[in-house]
């Protein structure tokens, strides 16, 4: 699994030859791998995969552009049939789709049948200002995000670039990431136009807390001491009232 850390740079150029092909191939060794998963060697002809015979464990294949963004939070392209067994392997209980249409019959049939919550927020192929995302989509892709009833959850666009990365960038900037570790995880994923630097630069929104946060959002952080002051994003717990209410109101009871 790919995942990043704030603060960390990324080997641009192996990061993006990784990404040319839908599905690489590569062998280490006597073992052929995909995209860092054991293959049978059954499954792997001429450097292509194959099906395997039948007592060959499925193939696992991951979706163009997947990454894990935190603990139980993934990443990547729309979902494809050869991506199924190892989306399966996450047992994932959300999929959350960023796309103009819905998830298509095939994939609505697997989350059904393994019990994953569908949650689709239309976007455009390409919407004002080449952007395919408005703000109050992404705002509300993060609340969705943050809630821990939802997790694992995997998110995607159609190319697992564009969209997905805008959400992430906003994600990031509600954890207090610096600018620079925003755009150098956007750049591992898709290109950085001037719309989009300026879209995540210039958001704002007020955030609805659930219930079940996830435990990562601002892991080592002070509420009472950064949180509440967020400069771009307002906090509002679920009974309404602000992290700043909340903080006076255990101030008044000390």
């Amino acid at each position: 699994m790919t995942s990043f850390t704030p603060g960390t740079s990324l080997e641009s150029s192996s990061a993006r030859t990784a990404l040319n092909d839908d599905y690489e191939v590569r062998s280490s060794g006597s073992t052929p791998t995909i995209r860092g998963h054991n293959v049978p060697k059954s499954t792997c002809v001429n450097g292509h995969a194959t099906p395997g015979e039948a007592n060959d464990p499925p193939l696992l294949v991951t979706p163009l552009r997947y990454g894990t963004v935190q603990p139980k939070l993934y990443r990547g392209l729309y979902p494809r049939k050869i991506n199924l067994p190892f989306l399966r392997r996450l047992k994932l209980k959300t999929i959350l789709s960023l796309t103009p249409e819905p998830l298509e019959d095939e994939i609505q049939k697997f989350c059904n049948d393994e019990g994953i919550k569908m949650t689709h927020l239309k976007t455009s192929k390409s919407g004002k200002k080449g952007l395919p995302i408005t703000y109050k989509e992404v705002t509300q892709a993060i609340e969705i995000i943050i809630s821990q009833q939802h997790a694992p959850l995997y998110v995607h666009c159609l190319n697992g670039s564009q969209a997905t990365s805008l959400v992430i960038a906003c994600l990031r900037k509600l954890s207090f990431w610096r600018t620079s570790s925003i755009f150098s995880e956007f750049m591992y994923y898709s290109e950085v136009s001037a719309a989009d630097h300026k879209f995540v630069e210039e958001y704002k929104a007020e955030i609805q807390l659930p219930q079940d946060t996830v435990p990562w959002i601002w892991m080592g952080l002070s509420r009472k001491g950064i949180v509440e002051n967020h400069p771009t994003v307002k906090i509002k717990n679920a009974d309404n009232s602000t992290a700043r209410e909340e903080i006076a109101e255990d101030e008044e009871v000390a």
